[in-house]
């Protein structure tokens, strides 16, 4: 019954935290759209944003929660478990189950595509091992895959691009690759939650304009790059893209071209980027202040989940 109890209570606070913090980033992500900031760190400030609910209410739960729980809540007291904190549980589970079907789903679709995209399918002779060329209902070019990430280009499109402009779009969809573009838009199907679609299509677009930024290294390059996306934009796909894929031409085509034929050197020298390392005294600063404080801290947070019981 203990155990019970403690699960109950877990649930009931993540799925509050999770709920609290979704609608706070739902309503604040806009705003803090960085400006003069290179799109890679866009992304990821994007993708932090969008995955924020998710980190701090499974680390919530199981840094503060479950060990309070077990710490301080006498075993002996048997208490009634009220309506409120019953429906938050049915809520958290039901979460739980959507988060996990819409991943299987998605893996599932993408195994199905990419199994018949591959029949057939024979390696293309470049640089990548990772890249074939595929015929029938194949998108023009995409990265499909998560754990084994592949680049898949029709033969319409070997048919239509120069080599120049094939081996840019390529290098484009290798950007993708090494950013785990595809994983992390996996991720974002294990955290649902309404109003989302906005902060996903924002980073969609960012981690277009970074692949494009990425791969483009001269005039030159990114003149190719906006030729290979007009080119394939005329081409209709037969197929829909699924979740775990990053198509090359499928959305932000008019940006991204005006972007590419804009392009020069100094501009993309002057971008602001933002290190992962910058977070590391802030990190270094928080740890501190939770190991000081960390008991007080379950404290607190057993009064809480006591509130929450009753």
């Amino acid at each position: 019954m203990f155990i019970l109890r403690g699960i109950a209570v877990s649930l009931s606070f993540f799925v509050l935290v999770y709920s609290f913090l979704s609608v706070l980033v739902t309503a604040a992500w806009r705003p803090l759209k960085p400006s003069h900031v290179a799109q890679q760190s866009v992304a990821s400030i994007l993708f932090a944003l969008r995955t924020l609910p998710l980190a701090v209410s499974v680390f919530i739960t199981f840094a503060l929660v479950v060990p309070s729980f077990r710490l301080l809540e006498p075993r002996s007291i048997h208490e009634n478990t009220g309506a409120t904190p019953l429906a938050l549980d049915v809520c958290a589970l039901l979460l739980i189950a959507w988060a996990s079907f819409r991943v299987i789903a998605a893996q599932t679709r993408t195994t199905q595509l990419v199994t018949g995209w591959l029949e057939g399918a024979r390696p293309l002779k470049t640089d990548s091992t990772v890249t074939f060329q595929s015929g029938g209902e194949t998108p023009p070019l995409t990265l499909v895959g998560v754990r084994h990430p592949r680049v898949l280009v029709s033969e319409a499109a070997v048919a239509l691009l120069s080599h120049d402009e094939l081996q840019i779009a390529l290098k484009h969809e290798l950007e993708h690759m090494k950013s785990r573009d595809n994983l992390k838009k996996l991720i974002f199907c294990f955290c649902p939650f309404p109003g989302m679609d906005g902060l996903e299509s924002a980073w969609s677009q960012a981690a277009e304009l970074a692949a494009d930024d990425a791969a483009v290294s001269s005039q030159r390059d990114a003149v190719d790059l906006a030729v290979a996306l007009v080119k394939l934009s005329r081409l209709a796909a037969v197929a829909a893209v699924p979740v775990c894929a990053m198509s090359f031409a499928a959305a932000f085509l008019s940006q991204r071209v005006e972007l590419l034929l804009a392009w020069d050197e100094a501009s993309k020298a002057r971008r602001v980027r933002i290190r992962t390392w910058f977070v590391i005294p802030f990190a270094v600063a928080a740890s501190l202040l939770v190991t000081i404080a960390y008991g007080p801290v379950l404290a607190l947070t057993h009064e809480v989940t006591e509130f929450l019981i009753r």
